[in-house]
């Protein structure tokens, strides 16, 4: 089954940075970040690795993941 593809995660291991598009039409909040490792943190950037694709569904579309 293909799904369509509604968001996309940046990760820029070079840069140590990363970065979260959702492409849905109506989202109010298309993008989220960057975050950076030098700004942030490496533990934040992780978190934000590890959780954005579920994080914003649920936060500004109603969706939980299953």
């Amino acid at each position: 089954m293909n799904a369509p593809i509604d968001s996309v995660l940046t990760v820029d291991l070079e840069k140590q940075r990363a970065r979260y598009e959702c492409l849905r039409p109506d989202c109010p909040q298309p993008r989220v970040g960057p975050v950076t490792v030098l700004r942030d943190g490496l533990d934040t950037v992780r978190a934000f690795i590890a959780d954005i694709r579920s994080q914003h569904p649920a936060q500004y579309h109603g969706e939980t993941t299953k």
